[in-house]
């Protein structure tokens, strides 16, 4: 009798112990999502996609700033603005004319700086080709959720001269407070005989909302304009 007093406990918790073993293992588990890669898009961040213009973008130097002075200058030694040469395939896929085999080169074209101009735009600054060599530069804009650049760009700064004629364009890219650019162009354009004698010149001044697609002025007051900026023109002018 004592020994099957004994036996019927353990007995049952061997069985109990058996019975829960077996339910755990018939639990459902539930199933985790698999992983799959962000589909690009306008609701996709930037992280999550590659762009089919990675490489050409790459060629573009990352700068910040708070003041960006953009022109160009016949000195050889001035490194500032040389950029490195596209392709002529990666040339055609920008928003821009050209010709091939410029002057003997791969394109004329030129990538020279890259900054955020917001949280999925880039400003992208570009040497391209002029009348006789690759002195104009241009602001690109390139749209990373779309994956394209913008129709519409802008021109930032350019020389150009013959037959006694000047033109030439500066422009000063800047942040507003509200972390806007905007950029304050400046041209000027003179005439001269063959004897050096100055006939004719100009100055003109204006400001550029770059934040548009369509780069809309914000003011062409020229009184006013000269005046806000005469810290940036002094030195300009004083160089002519």
């Amino acid at each position: 009798m004592f020994m099957r007093t004994i036996q019927f406990p353990v007995l049952l918790i061997i069985i109990l112990t058996g019975f829960l073993i077996s339910c755990e293992d018939n639990t459902p588990v539930s199933k985790q999502p698999a992983a799959t890669e962000a589909t690009p898009g306008k609701d996709s961040l930037i992280g999550e996609q590659k762009s089919s213009f990675e490489s050409l973008l790459n060629k573009y130097r990352t700068i910040s700033f708070d003041t960006l002075k953009v022109y160009y200058g016949f000195d050889e030694n001035d490194k500032r603005f040389a950029g490195q040469e596209l392709t002529f395939k990666e040339a055609k896929s920008l928003p821009i004319g050209f010709r091939e085999r410029y002057f003997g080169k791969l394109s004329g074209v030129y990538a020279c700086y890259r900054f955020a101009l917001d949280s999925t735009r880039l400003g992208l600054i570009t040497r391209i080709p002029s009348e006789y060599e690759s002195s104009s530069l241009v602001l690109l804009v390139f749209d990373r959720i779309k994956d394209r650049f913008q129709d519409e760009y802008f021109y930032l700064g350019t020389s150009n001269g013959d037959a006694g004629e000047i033109y030439t364009r500066v422009s000063w890219l800047f942040q507003t407070k509200k972390k806007q650019f905007q950029a304050f162009v400046y041209t000027y354009r003179s005439s001269h005989e063959i004897d050096d004698t100055l006939t004719t010149e100009s100055h003109y001044y204006f400001l550029v909302d770059c934040m548009k697609p369509t780069f809309d002025s914000v003011s062409t007051n020229q009184t006013q304009l000269k005046k806000r900026f005469k810290g940036l023109l002094r030195t300009e002018e004083e160089g002519i």
